[in-house]
Order: C-alpha cells, then structure tokens, then sequence
C-alpha cells in the first residue's frame, strides 16, 4: 500500500510539471511580429535568434510568429514586419508593394544584419533604410565595442559600452547623410543602428552572429525596437511569470521530466524492498526469540 501510494505521488508531480499550461495566455492587445528569415545563409544563428526572440516575446508581452514572404501580401492583425537576416531577392513585386504599402500605412519593420543587402534592386528599400552597403560584410568575424546614444526609447537603459563579435557591414552613403536618427556606434564611428524620423524603420548592424543572440544587451536593444515600431506609448514591462517555454515543451524538458518520473518511481522501490526485507529481518528475530 506504502508503496502504490508513493509512486502515485511521484507520477503526480512529473505529470502536473508536464502537463502544466502556460501561465498566462498573451492578451489581444499585445504588438504582433512577423519573423522572416528568408535567403538567411546561418542557420544556427537564425534558429537561435528565434528561439531567443520567443523567449523575450513571452517575456516581455508581444507575440512572435515565423512566418514566409508570402505571407506579406496580407499583413493585417500584424504591427511589426522583421527581416531577420534575410538576404538576396525574397519578394516578389506584389509582395514588395503590400510591404511598402504596409510600411507607409504606419506599419513598423524592424531588420538586422544581412537584411541590409536583401533585395539590392528595390529602390524603396534602400531609400527607406537609409543607407547602403559597400559591399559583402568583412571577414573574418571582430570584436567591437558598441556605444549607445540615449535619448531614443530604443536605447533606453543601455548605458554601457556592449562588445560584440560580428561581420561587419559598411555603408556608403552612410545613415547619417541621409537624416537618420543614430542610435548606437562602432569605436570608429561607423553607425551600428539607426531608426528612420520619418517611418516606423529599425536597421541593427550586428545579428549576423550567434553569440550577439545571448547578449543581454543586445537583446534589449530588439526587443525595445519591436516595441517601438508597433508605435508602443504603453511602458514596456516584464512578464515574468512567462518567461518559461510554452507546450510543447522541448524534448529536453520531457525527457527530465522522464527521468524525475523513472528516477522517483525506482527509489521508491528500493526504498520499500530495503523496508520490507528490515520488516522480515525484525520477524525473524522476535520468531527466534519466541522460540
């Protein structure tokens, strides 16, 4: 009896850590991101990145959903467009008017890295970034120091110098000369982000990278982007209490929470054997006392 009753108890608590739901659903409020990743030539990186941005969606109260070019051509319910390391020709011209249009209409997009050389023969693109690349990003990868202008809801709290190992794209003409509002600098003076005055536009040279996905601060400086570009006044707050993976948890989580559950179950068992084999050897002892 001891023994059924404790491997109820453990299959209980594996089965209620398993079958948990999340912890609060996401209100229909929240700003919607369409993730495209199209022409990425990183695959590691951008499955990364992704995971990562999941993870500050739960956290921090937007909705994150990977999507294809296609899926531009009808853009309504979303606030924010991200071309994340997209690279080469991706959009048809259907789907580049309905992104344009989108964009215009007050839509937001947010880009990194490689997005700056997707679509080189789209003239709107490349006015609307602001800039153009010198060509292919330098090789091999460098660290360097990354310094943050304040005064923008996109640097909001980042103070510090952030170092960051990347391939490093350059731009001629540069941001700067064609009125974009400079958010963050290399050590030599080359822009690392900026943001349109005049559209719902984010451009982060850095996220080519895997590593750049697990910076602290780098992350910030997305996430309060996306939140800029859905044209966000509300402050932008952690959830924390959903910060965890939704279902279906990874298999790494399930296979722990086989483990807990096979673990539990066979030292109950060893621990009612050594019980019950103390019980006949207390039996024993008081038959041959008896006797």
């Amino acid at each position: 009896m001891r023994t059924l009753l404790r491997l109820s108890l453990v299959v209980m608590l594996a089965g209620a850590s398993a079958l948990a739901p999340a912890s609060a659903a996401h209100a229909a409020d929240e700003p919607r991101v369409l993730a495209l990743t199209a022409g990425h030539s990183d695959d590691e990186t951008v499955e990364f990145a992704l995971e990562r941005l999941a993870m500050e969606a739960r956290r921090w109260n937007f909705e994150l959903v990977e999507g294809e070019p296609s899926d531009v051509e009808d853009l309504s319910g979303v606030d924010v467009v991200m071309l994340l390391d997209t690279e080469g020709d991706v959009f048809d011209a259907g789907q580049e008017a309905a992104l344009q249009d989108f964009v215009e209409g007050g839509g937001g997009l947010v880009a990194t890295h490689s997005a700056a050389v997707t679509e080189p023969d789209w003239a709107w693109w490349g006015e609307t970034l602001g800039a153009t690349a010198t060509g292919e990003p330098i090789e091999p990868a460098t660290e360097k120091p990354i310094s943050f202008n304040d005064g923008s809801p996109i640097t909001d709290g980042l103070d510090e110098e952030l170092k960051l190992t990347e391939r490093w794209y350059y731009f001629d003409p540069e941001p700067s000369e064609t009125g974009q509002n400079i958010l963050a600098t290399l050590d030599s003076g080359d822009p690392a982000a900026w943001n349109s005055k005049d559209l719902k536009v984010f451009y982060s040279v850095a996220g080519g990278d895997h590593e750049s996905w697990g910076e602290r601060d780098f992350l910030q400086l997305i996430r309060q982007a996306i939140w800029w570009a859905a044209g966000e006044e509300r402050a932008l707050v952690q959830n924390a209490d959903d910060a965890a993976p939704a279902w279906p948890y990874t298999l790494t989580f399930v296979l722990f929470v086989a483990a807990v559950a096979g673990g539990g179950s066979i030292a109950v068992w060893r621990l009612d054997r050594a019980e019950t084999a103390r019980a006949a050897e207390a039996g024993t002892e008081r038959e041959a006392v008896s006797a």
